[in-house]
């Protein structure tokens, strides 16, 4: 495992709206709102790295005054959104207290408005969140991104993210305690995370930890991802991702025009073989739609459907990886 990095918290305030709607298919008319700037978990297929304006790696800025604009823009409004989603560029569980403590305040105002939030995460949870959530079940979901289970995998794609072990830990725990969660398996990277041997036992781990939804995409390229790739993987690994790539049509996918897709027959071969895998398992699989506009729609909208929670008492506690933690100057 990579040393984790100090990291700079820059903190802003913003006078902007948040309220804004998500540019992504399946979250459209949806606002999206972002804590930070930047992300301490350095994915490297992170796509979000290579926009303007993102900060160096070990750097994050975080909007401090949050949840009292957003409190204030919230009470202009005559009709409030139902939905708020978090994270589509960043995390909120990043481990930094001052992320913590915004993103605790900001998703706890709106759940006492009765405004449901969303958001997607490969961080820890703290305690204080999850018993948030319990008070308001029917207003969360949940969604853990976890690709592969393999630590290797982890250690070379995500590397100051909560190891993946811990994530199902987490998955298990907040199903566990009533909270709707799901599983996104995105990016999978092709001859990596997309192998038979890795995607069983992603599936086994998944049913064993009852998750009842998975959603799964491939990676969709980018030349910031590429340039990533090329600098911070071992260069046979690199080569062995990119040729993959090589020779697509570059193509609008999403918000970016300089997008390429994996070859469309493997992706169609090994989907319906995820599906397959899937329904062994007991699971529900669905498409990202937005990152596969050449097939046929699917929508991973995370409030679409239910999730029919057990009872059962959690068999393992969450590994705090307490060494893990990011030490924080500025």
């Amino acid at each position: 495992m990579r040393h984790s990095p100090h990291v700079r918290v820059i903190k802003e305030k913003r006078k902007s709206s948040f309220l804004k709607p998500s540019a992504f298919g399946c979250l459209k008319d949806t606002p999206s709102i972002n804590l930070t700037r930047g992300c301490i978990h350095c994915c490297v297929y992170c796509y979000a790295r290579g926009f303007t304006g993102a900060p160096p790696p070990g750097e994050v800025t975080l909007c401090e005054n949050l949840p009292e604009a957003l409190e204030r823009e919230l009470a202009r409004k005559r009709r409030p959104p139902s939905w708020v989603s978090f994270s589509t560029a960043s995390d909120p569980f990043q481990a930094i207290d001052e992320v913590h403590e915004i993103s605790y305040r900001t998703m706890k105002m709106l759940l006492e408005r009765g405004i449901g939030i969303s958001f997607l995460t490969k961080g820890l949870i703290p305690s204080e969140f999850i018993d948030l959530f319990k008070r308001y079940p029917q207003f969360v979901k949940a969604r853990v991104g976890i690709v592969s289970l393999d630590d290797w995998h982890w250690e070379l794609l995500e590397p100051f993210s909560a190891p993946p072990l811990v994530r199902l830990s987490l998955v298990k725990h907040l199903i566990h305690e009533g909270i709707e969660t799901s599983v996104r398996a995105d990016p999978l990277i092709p001859n990596i995370s997309d192998t038979e041997e890795a995607m069983e036992r992603l599936m086994g781990g998944l049913r064993a930890a009852q998750v009842r939804d998975v959603s799964v995409s491939y990676l969709v390229m980018r030349p910031s991802i590429m340039k990533q790739f090329r600098s911070e993987l071992p260069s046979k690994l690199a080569k062995g991702i990119l040729d993959h790539y090589d020779g697509q049509p570059w193509q609008r996918v999403i918000t970016s025009a300089r997008t390429r897709l994996a070859p469309k027959a493997m992706r169609m071969v090994r989907y319906r073989r995820f599906k397959q895998m899937a329904a062994q398992h007991g699971l529900e699989c669905s498409l990202c739609g937005c990152k596969n506009p050449d097939l046929p729609w699917e929508s991973c909208h995370p409030w679409i459907g239910q999730i029919e929670l057990p009872r059962s008492q959690l068999g393992t506690q969450l590994n705090l990886f307490a060494d893990n933690r990011l030490s924080k100057t500025g």
